[in-house]
C-alpha cells in the first residue's frame, strides 16, 4: 500500500505519482509500491530543469516492499535477513533511477542507521548525474561532455530499508548538488541547498510509519 510522508516533512512536499514494480529473487517475487513526492516551493523550477522523466531532481519517495511467498513461509525473518536484503533493495532502487535516465555513480555511504524507536535499517548514499534540458546548460555545453549534447548536474540519491513484519519498507530521496551553469534565474528558483534537503531525508527516515506497513503485511 502507499506509505505517506511523516508530519515533519509532509507540509513541504506534494505527492507526484506512484508506480508498482516486480522483481524475482531466487524463488520469491518482490513487489515494490513506490510513491514519489516533489518539493512544493521549487516544483516549477524542477519542471523547468527537466520536462521529462518521473523523478524530480529534488524528490522524496516511500516504498512498500512485499514478498511472495512471505519470508516466514520460506523460513526467513525480515530483521535477520536485512544484511542480505539491503544490497538487493539498493540495486532495485538503482534500476529505478537508471530507468528514468539518471546515471548512478559510486557509493558515498553504506551503513546501518538507528531510528528513535529503536528500529535498525540500512542506508546507502549514491552519487548521481541528473539529466537536464540541454538549453539549461551554459552555451548549450554538455555538463558531462556527452556527444549528443545532453547535460547533467551533480546530484545525490539516498535509499534506506527497514524490516517491517514479514516484509520491508524503503524510503529516501534525490537532491541536486548544483544548478546548471549559466542558468542564473533557474538556479535561483531551484534554490540548491543540500544540507536542507539531507535534513528533510533524515526527518523522513525518523518519522516514517513502519507500523502501517506492519498492519498491511498482517492483513495480507
Amino acid at each position: 500500500m502507499a506509505i505517506d510522508l511523516p508530519p515533519a516533512v509532509a507540509d513541504a512536499w506534494d505527492r507526484l505519482g506512484a508506480r508498482t514494480d516486480q522483481t524475482s529473487i531466487s524463488l520469491a517475487t518482490v513487489t515494490a509500491e513506490t510513491t514519489i513526492f516533489e518539493h512544493r516551493s521549487t516544483a516549477d523550477a524542477l519542471e523547468s530543469l527537466r520536462s521529462g522523466g518521473d523523478i524530480p531532481a529534488r524528490s522524496l519517495f516511500t516504498v512498500d516492499l512485499s514478498v511472495s511467498p512471505s519470508l516466514s513461509t520460506i523460513g526467513l525473518d525480515a530483521a535477520d535477513a536485512l544484511e542480505t536484503a539491503a544490497p538487493k533493495v539498493r540495486d532495485q532502487f538503482v534500476e529505478t533511477l537508471e530507468d528514468d535516465d539518471i546515471a548512478v555513480g559510486g557509493e558515498r555511504t553504506s551503513e546501518y542507521i538507528d531510528r528513535p524507536d529503536g528500529a535498525v535499517g540500512h542506508l546507502t548514499v549514491l552519487e548521481a548525474a541528473y539529466p537536464i534540458n540541454a538549453e539549461n546548460a551554459a552555451d548549450g555545453d554538455s555538463g558531462d561532455g556527452a556527444p549528443d549534447g545532453s547535460a547533467t548536474i551533480d546530484a545525490e540519491a539516498h535509499v534506506a530499508v527497514w524490516p517491517a513484519a514479514d516484509a520491508y519498507v524503503m524510503a529516501g530521496g534525490v537532491l541536486p548538488l548544483e544548478a546548471p551553469d549559466g542558468a542564473d534565474l533557474l538556479g535561483a528558483a531551484l534554490d540548491v541547498d543540500p544540507a536542507r534537503d539531507r535534513e528533510a531525508i533524515v526527518d523522513l527516515f525518523r518519522g516514517l510509519d513502519l507500523e502501517a506497513a506492519d498492519d498491511s503485511a498482517t492483513e495480507e
